[in-house]
Order: C-alpha cells, then sequence, then structure tokens
C-alpha cells in the first residue's frame, strides 16, 4: 500500500461533531426531488401529476445523457410537478403511500442493469464532476473511505454499523468497466484492507486530503478534457453491491447532520429524496441550513431535500453581528489561520466561528495564503486570475482539468480578501466544457 501525506491543508474546529449514533428517521410522507439541483443535467420528465410510481420506476432522464435515469425510491403517486422559470423543473414531489410496491429491476452484473437501476447517477467523473455518460468509460475508479471535510461521516464506523456489501460492490464495478479501481483510506486503517480487485493507497487525515480531486491529483493526475477518471462515494459503493447481490433497490441513504444548530447532532438513516426538516426536526429561526459540508455546501431551506450527491447537512447559528474594531483586539478566541491573533499560538483551541465574513470582498493581493491550504502542484491565484480573464489556453496550461470546486473551499476560508474561489474555479470549469 503506497501512502501520501499531505502537508498543505487544515482540520476545521467546529462545534456540533456528530456523534457516532445511527438513528432511523420514520418514512416521509412526502418525498422530492429538484432535478435542476444535479450539476450538468437537461432534465426531461418520464412522468406527471397523478401518475402513481413504485420504487424503482424511473421518473427523469438528462435529455444529453439518456439512458442514464433518476428513479423513485418510494411508492405513491405524484404529488406536484413545480416548474421554475423557463420552465426548469424545480420539484418532483411524491406523495408516499408507504407500501413499499417495487419495480421488477433485473440485477444480472450488466451496464443495463447499473443504468436502469437508477445507481448509475451515484457515479460521477472529473474534470468536470458530472454523471458520466452512458455509453462512456473510464480509465479508473476512485473510491474514498476517508472524507476530511467537516461534519464528514466516519466510514469505519459506519461500514461496521450496517450490512457490508463493499467488495461486491467492487467486484460489480469491475466486471461491468474492466479497469482499475483506487482504494484510498487514511494511514493505519486496516478496517478496508482485505478487499480485493482494488489499487490500496493511503492518506493522512488533514482536509482536503479527503478530496477525490486531491487523491486523483497525487495517484493518477489528469493531463486533459478526455482524460477522465470516475468516482463514487463508499456507501454509495456499499448500495450498488447490495443491489446486485440481494436485487433489491437500496432507497436508503446515511446522513451526518451537525452543527450547532442541532442539538442532537448525529447520523440519520433515511429515505433519498426525504425533505431536511423531517430529518432535523423543529429548528431555531436563526439557524442556516446547508446541503453538504460548510466549506462547499449549498445553502437551502427545511423544504428542500438534501442535495443529490450530498451526506452531510450542516445546521449552523448565523451572526452577522459587526464587532467594533475587530482587527485591532489581541483576539484570543478569533479563529485564525494567520499570526494575526494570539488564538494561533494555541491552536485556535479556544477559538469559535460563526458565519461572520468579518469583512467585505476586496481586491485580490498575494499573500500566500491560498498556497498554505492548497496540496496540489497548482498556482491557485493565478489560474483564478486567468479564469476571471477569460483566457482558455492558459487555464489549460495552469491545470483547470485537475481542479474541483471542493478542492479550493479552503482557499475561499483562508482569503483574506473574501474571494469566492471555489465559485470561479466551478465557472472556470463550466468555460472550458462549453469550450468542449
Amino acid at each position: 500500500m503506497k501512502q501520501f501525506k499531505i502537508t498543505k491543508g487544515h482540520n476545521l474546529n467546529l462545534d456540533g461533531k456528530p456523534s457516532n449514533e445511527i438513528i432511523n428517521v420514520e418514512d416521509s410522507s412526502i418525498i422530492s426531488f429538484h432535478p435542476n439541483l444535479i450539476k450538468n443535467i437537461k432534465t426531461k420528465l418520464l412522468v406527471k401529476e397523478g401518475d402513481n410510481v413504485k420504487i424503482g420506476t424511473p421518473l427523469f432522464y438528462d435529455k444529453n445523457n439518456k439512458d442514464v435515469l433518476f428513479v423513485s425510491s418510494c411508492s405513491g403517486s405524484i404529488k406536484s410537478i413545480i416548474f421554475g422559470p423557463r420552465r426548469v423543473i424545480e420539484s418532483i414531489l411524491i406523495d408516499n403511500d408507504k407500501k413499499n410496491d417495487k419495480e421488477k429491476l433485473l440485477n444480472d452484473v450488466s451496464r443495463e442493469s447499473l443504468l436502469k437501476s437508477g445507481l448509475w447517477t451515484f457515479i460521477r467523473q472529473k474534470p468536470y464532476s458530472k454523471i458520466p455518460h452512458f455509453d462512456s468509460s473510464p480509465k479508473s475508479i476512485f473510491i474514498s473511505s476517508m472524507p476530511t471535510e467537516p461534519f464528514a461521516i466516519d466510514y469505519s464506523y459506519l461500514m461496521s454499523s450496517v450490512d457490508n456489501y463493499l467488495q461486491q460492490g467492487i467486484d460489480t464495478l469491475k466486471t461491468i468497466f474492466d479497469c482499475d479501481i483506487n482504494f484510498i483510506s487514511s494511514i493505519n486503517n486496516q478496517l478496508f484492507s482485505e478487499l480485493n480487485n482494488v489499487n490500496h493507497f493511503s492518506f493522512n487525515q488533514l482536509h482536503p486530503a479527503g478530496n477525490v480531486g486531491i487523491q486523483i491529483h497525487n495517484i493518477d493526475p489528469i493531463m486533459k478534457a478526455d482524460d477522465t477518471r470516475w468516482y463514487l462515494s463508499l456507501q454509495d459503493l456499499n448500495r450498488i453491491g447490495a443491489f446486485f447481490n440481494i436485487g433489491d433497490y437500496p432507497r436508503y441513504k446515511y446522513f451526518n447532520v451537525g452543527g450547532n444548530g442541532i442539538g442532537n447532532p448525529t447520523i440519520r438513516k433515511t429515505l433519498i429524496g426525504t425533505r431536511i426538516k423531517d430529518i432535523s426536526g423543529d429548528l431555531d429561526s436563526d439557524v442556516c441550513l446547508i446541503s453538504g459540508d460548510v466549506l462547499n455546501g449549498t445553502k437551502t431551506s427545511s423544504d428542500m431535500s438534501v442535495g443529490y450527491h450530498d451526506e452531510v447537512i450542516s445546521l449552523i447559528k448565523t451572526n452577522d453581528k459587526r464587532e467594533f474594531l475587530g482587527w485591532l483586539m489581541p483576539g484570543f478566541n478569533k479563529y485564525s489561520l494567520t499570526n494575526l491573533f494570539f488564538s494561533k499560538l494555541i491552536n485556535n483551541r479556544k477559538s469559535k466561528l460563526s458565519t461572520n465574513k468579518n469583512g467585505s470582498i476586496r481586491t485580490i493581493i498575494p499573500m500566500g495564503n491560498w498556497d498554505k491550504v492548497m496540496p496540489m502542484n497548482i498556482l491557485p491565484e493565478f489560474l483564478v486570475k486567468n479564469i476571471l480573464a477569460k483566457d482558455i489556453e492558459m487555464m489549460e496550461k495552469l491545470g483547470i482539468y485537475e481542479c474541483s470546486p471542493e478542492d479550493f473551499a479552503l482557499c475561499s476560508f483562508a482569503c483574506q480578501s473574501k474571494v469566492e474561489v471555489s465559485k470561479i474555479i466551478e465557472e472556470g470549469l463550466d468555460m472550458m466544457e462549453q469550450e468542449g
């Protein structure tokens, strides 16, 4: 097993870290899907209001990727379909009858079964972090068992507590795609060392070492637009293994619910498509809901379900109170990654983070703060400036195809100019994809 040690990065110290306890959330009476929030798809509906559906019934697909089906996780009827501007499909609401009637899905180990079951939709590719085309094949597949973002699931605990079909999932992907499968775990973690048909690698747990983009950069770098690597989460691999082993559509997912905005941060087992308010319970009005982690998640509302590929729900109390002369104070309790405040001397042990930005957006000044938390052989400041300048050629030379927004989230956090680095990286990738 080859080991990599990341020296640049930072693990955020946040209140409300979820405990290793699994709570089964009661199946909700309303299940919702939000096609417009899934990256890079043009939705084509396969149902209409009033239609009856079963578990595994196709609901919609991508017009540019027609064989990749998104399926229902419950049985019942289509309650409503909500359209936004220009007829964009924002929500599909299903009345869950809780009868759990199921479509008859074939589970022979084949590409067709993976597509029709809806499980293909949980695989993504880099560059662009989108669902791969139905007739494409990867150079290699990456599976990380050590997410390091704030409130990330402890997969060692989870996979020791649920039915484990990881080996069956690996064997399925190996049979269908016949490519290298790279499995990444944390250093000294022996729980997954017995898995076969994979190349084992390990990293230290300094964020963003757990991001697949960082792992690809170190193990098998992407050189050009069509040099694709595929990836999926560990629990989605487990769900694929379960489907092809027992034939039952795996419609539940585990979410880490954390933050100082909830009294009981734990792991929640919920039906896919469950609204956040049915997962978390009643919340105070001053709580910010984030689908995903606090560094790279998306602000959402309690009526929405969790992002299609997210596994974390962050509930953070908001704070927009401005502190008088805050930057002139010694800052014993201020969270800092630089030597500006005394809190850095004690590694922020007594510091508290809040949603306060502590300033406004300013001109980009190269102070080296981005480089201190970016463990890739990339010049982030030069890349960002060339994205803003829309210089396609320089973006390619500076390694845009290796980049993902989540890998630059710490740059946004550490930026003295309050620049949304992740958002700019995403805009750059969208630009490159449109250029073809």
